[in-house]
This record gives C-alpha cells, structure tokens and sequence, in this order.
C-alpha cells in the first residue's frame, strides 16, 4: 500500500515539526546510517552508528518483541530503525511519521530492502492513529513524545491500539527537575521553542509517570540515562567532520542553528534540569 500524504494546516503543530525536520532530507542519503536518534553511548561503543543502533536494540529487548510481536512505530524517522528492528527481532511493523519526507525515504528503503511483506509506512499524527483498537502488541516511540500535541493524547491513544498485555517503550526528554530562576526558564524555554516541543509536555519523572497511569498504564519503569545518550551526542555532533558533512546536506544556517540546539540541551542537562529517559510500561 503507497503511504497518503496528509496536508496539514500552516498553522498545525504537526506542520511546525515537520518543517524543522525536513531540511535536507533528500540529501541524507546514508549519512549516520539514516538513523536521527542520539544513540546510547555504552561501553565499547566507537562510533555514532553503533550508539544508534544499540539504543534502538535496547528498547526492542526492553518491549522483548518477537517474530509474533506486531509493532507500531510512532516518529519513525527515515525507516532504518524499522529494518534493524524487523532485523534483529522478526515483527511485523507499521511505522507512522509526521514529516512526509521521512516517509518517501522509509518507503524507499523498504522497497530496497524488499521487506514490504513485513513493514509499512504511513504519513500521519500520534494523537490521531489510524488503527483499529487492540491493533498492535507493542507501540514503541524514539524521541518523537516530547514533538507530540500533546504526549498524554499519544498515551491515550497508545494505549487504545495495543491490546491485551500490550507493551509501550520509549526514548523521552523530560525535565529533570523545574526551573528555579529566569535563566534556567529561558533556557529550557527557548530550547522548547526551538525543537517544537509543546509547553503541555513540560514533564518532570513524577507528571510523566502520572499521565501514563491516567492513561491506562501499569508496571512503569522509567530509566535515567542521559550521561549515555545526550552527551554522546553533543561531542559526536559537534566533531568537524560531521558539521561540514552536515552543511553539505542542510546548509551552514540549519547546521548551525541545530548545533545551537544540541549545546543548549546539553548545557541544560549539565545544570540539572532536563534528562533523557528510557521507558517500558504495559496496558492495564
């Protein structure tokens, strides 16, 4: 089935993130492997590549998916995610992306790829999926609940498509703790502004928890690992090497304005005020 293009209003939160996500895309090519999370900068790990894949391996055993799980994967980027998953673990996957560019590209690499039988691409919103209620035995999302409009609307609707025993994983920001004085809340609030995050997702451990029992959630385990994750991916990003790959691909106004973005999460995580988490809870 040929993904639909959906046509967002000019002034939908789903058409603001998909404009700061589309920069570029045709000219990623492989570039990182076509993967856009921060990775999980283990031990041993020597390369971006590496973290990539290991944080996307981390969340498949945390969901332990199966050859019989069917998978739904909300931001799924370019689609290299959803081929090391089917990979590694053999499930059926949907995948759902809000940036119509990331989904020609996942397309694309499913056809080369030739695993139409096995993962399916669809253009669309995480607080509206088109599926039936009970559809999938895992929902798993890779740093796309702090773009939603609004992540608790995402639970909710998590929540309606996973069915009995269903499972959730994901890879989050949050605030660590709430800002104290006028720098820090400029801080935190210009990087809001500038990654499109939604003021409704401003999540502390203890709201984040809250909302995923409101919506229907249980047995939730959600792990701190932003030493891993966050400063990795700063120092990786800010290598020359890698900022003249990415001009060539964005231009120097992107790169730089997205390395801005990079410095300042990680400064705001060396303050203490936000952190990466990684998430498994399951459907009450």
């Amino acid at each position: 089935m040929s993904a639909i293009k959906q046509n967002w209003h000019s002034s939908a939160h789903e058409a603001k993130v998909e404009k700061f996500y589309s920069s570029g895309v045709e000219k990623y090519g492989e570039f990182h492997g076509g993967y856009l999370n921060f990775g999980l900068w283990e031990k041993d790990i020597q390369n971006y590549i590496q973290a990539a894949e290991n944080l996307i391996l981390t969340l498949g055993k945390m969901g332990k998916l199966t050859p019989h799980s069917r998978l739904l994967d909300v931001a799924c980027g370019m689609g290299s995610q959803d081929i090391f998953l089917h990979k590694h673990f053999g499930c059926v996957i949907e995948a759902v992306d809000v940036t119509w560019k990331h989904v020609q590209k996942t397309s694309s690499r499913i056809s080369h790829e030739n695993l139409g039988a096995y993962i399916t691409v669809r253009h669309g919103t995480a607080t509206q999926l088109p599926f039936p209620p009970g559809s999938f035995t895992h929902v798993l999302s890779i740093e796309g609940p702090e773009h939603f409009q609004t992540r608790e609307d995402f639970f909710n609707e998590a929540n309606r498509v996973l069915g009995q025993n269903g499972v959730i994983c994901l890879a989050d920001f949050i605030l660590k703790r709430e800002p104290r004085n006028l720098p820090e809340k400029a801080l935190v609030e210009i990087t809001r502004r500038l990654w499109q995050v939604p003021k409704e997702n401003y999540d502390t451990p203890e709201s984040y928890q809250k909302k995923l029992e409101r919506s229907g959630f249980k047995n939730i385990l959600i792990q701190e690992r932003g030493e891993q994750t966050i400063v990795g991916y700063y120092f990786e990003q800010k290598r020359k090497e890698i900022r003249t790959e990415l001009q060539k691909i964005r231009g120097a106004f992107v790169t730089w304005g997205s390395l801005c973005i990079d410095y300042m999460t990680y400064k705001a995580f060396k303050d203490g005020l936000i952190e990466y988490i990684l998430v498994r809870a399951e459907k009450a």
